[in-house]
């Protein structure tokens, strides 16, 4: 298993989080580190969600998170072997 971690810029609007969180838990992945700040734009946050998971795992999430309607952009940080 890898830890990794996605980057995210998403609307600052309710329920964001919730959205997100649901879809790891749907899949059955845990959220090592969570990490949710507001920009210096207040209708944009910046999350840093830490989990783990193979090369696989790593590109569904990505994939998955892009389809959020609340999700501006996704970025796969770093891959940090374990």
């Amino acid at each position: 298993m890898e830890r990794f971690t996605v980057e995210l810029i998403v609307s600052n609007q309710y329920g964001v989080l919730n959205r997100i969180t649901g879809l790891y838990a749907k899949r059955g992945y845990n959220i090592d580190s969570l990490y949710v700040n507001e920009t210096e734009n207040p209708l944009v946050s910046r999350m840093l969600i830490t989990s783990q998971g193979d090369e696989y795992t790593q590109t569904q999430m990505v994939r998955q998170l892009e389809k959020l309607y609340d999700v501006q952009k996704v970025i796969l940080m770093a891959q940090i072997n374990r």
